[in-house]
């Protein structure tokens, strides 16, 4: 059992299973630790739920829902110190569960295109056509695309770091995939499309 003189305080800090086993523990350590947990995992998790292409608030629901999951089952996990990825996971099913509940995911993305207010009828016009048909092209990219393009252009920027672990995969695979996203991307808008 971890107590309050045990749990350290160094650069690195205690491991993720030291925090989950003190999560059982007296009260000051046990809100230390869950403290230490939160300012760890939340901005990977909150990366992942905004994969999906969901609001700020849905977001921040999914994480909420996935540490509510970690208070209520953190004596049963296998492995303690994958608590992240565990959280990550709790996050990503609920919000594949949530795709599925609505059939269609609202699209948040950067790549929307909104013209100003004084534009000229003819400028508005084009705009929209072509925010349209960016908008019909990304919707048609594969689902592991989708996400990989968001991720990319979240607003604020997330390090090529950040956006491996929220995916899963290894930071070297990013920049080769990215290439052939947008090269999907590319081939799916219509013919004579300029960016």
């Amino acid at each position: 059992m971890v107590s309050a003189e045990t749990l350290p305080t160094g650069e690195t800090g205690p491991s993720d299973g030291e925090l989950v086993g003190a999560l059982a523990g007296e009260h000051p350590v046990a809100r230390r630790a869950w403290s230490l947990l939160v300012a760890r995992h939340s901005a990977r998790m909150y990366a992942v739920a905004r994969s999906f292409g969901v609001d700020p608030s849905t977001a921040e629901d999914l994480v909420q829902t996935a540490w509510l999951r970690l208070l209520d089952r953190a004596h049963q996990l296998r492995d303690p110190q994958a608590v992240g990825a565990w959280l990550c996971m709790i996050v990503r099913n609920e919000a594949r569960r949530l795709t599925v509940r609505r059939r269609e995911i609202p699209l948040v993305s950067p790549l929307e295109l909104r013209p100003g207010v004084t534009d000229p009828a003819d400028t508005r016009l084009l705009r929209d056509e072509r925010a349209a048909a960016l908008r019909t092209a990304f919707a048609r990219l594969g689902h592991d695309c989708r996400q990989l393009l968001q991720l990319l252009l979240a607003d604020p920027a997330l390090s090529y770091d950040e956006i491996a672990a929220a995916l899963g995969r290894p930071r070297g695979s990013l920049g080769p995939t990215r290439r052939r996203c947008l090269d999907t991307l590319r081939r799916l808008l219509p013919p004579g499309f300029e960016p």
